[in-house]
């Protein structure tokens, strides 16, 4: 399941992800791993959260919760 999150967002190790998120999490977010698009809030108004956000260009969305727990998932099974 790792490698499948990893090769969804073009990313090649675990490291990688991990500090995506974590520029997601300090609202420093990076470019989109796919289209090198903008990313935004995808909430802006009362629920704007640094959990949630989405490409402005493709339009995918990074629920950075779902994306640790499934390379979580993925450690525990190796």
């Amino acid at each position: 399941m790792e490698k499948d999150i990893l090769s969804k967002y073009k990313m090649t190790c675990r490291d990688d992800a991990v500090k995506f998120l974590k520029s997601l999490w300090n609202e420093t977010p990076q470019l989109c791993p796919l289209c090198n698009g903008t990313l935004d809030f995808f909430h802006k108004k009362a629920k704007k959260n640094n959990c949630d956000w989405v490409c402005t260009n493709c339009g995918e969305r990074y629920d950075t919760i779902k994306i640790l727990n499934q390379l979580n998932k993925a450690e525990n099974r190796e």
